[in-house]
């Protein structure tokens, strides 16, 4: 999360309700977006917006699902819980 783009992109996915490719949330998960509309908001090529993808999804942040030619992204609602009670805990806040 120390990336600005990969925070960004986790903001726009908590702030998304509809998207150009909507789909209802599932048990853990927020409505989220297709990189087609991520490339678009970002102003970066699919190259780029897979990468910081991939990275978020490899730290269990996002969840990846296929849709037709396109990737759909969520926020990983449990995981972003988890990380929020361990920080509180370890730093004392």
């Amino acid at each position: 999360m120390s990336d600005p783009v990969r925070y960004k992109i986790l903001m726009m996915l908590a702030r998304s309700e509809d998207g150009c490719c909507p789909v209802p949330g599932e048990a853990g998960s927020r409505p989220g977006l297709c990189n087609c509309e991520l490339m678009a908001r970002l102003d970066m090529i699919q190259s780029r917006v897979s990468y910081h993808m991939k990275e978020l999804a490899k730290a269990g942040l996002v969840i990846e699902q296929p849709r037709g030619r396109w990737k759909f992204y969520s926020l990983n609602v449990c995981a972003l819980k988890s990380y929020i009670e361990d920080l509180t805990r370890d730093f004392g806040l």
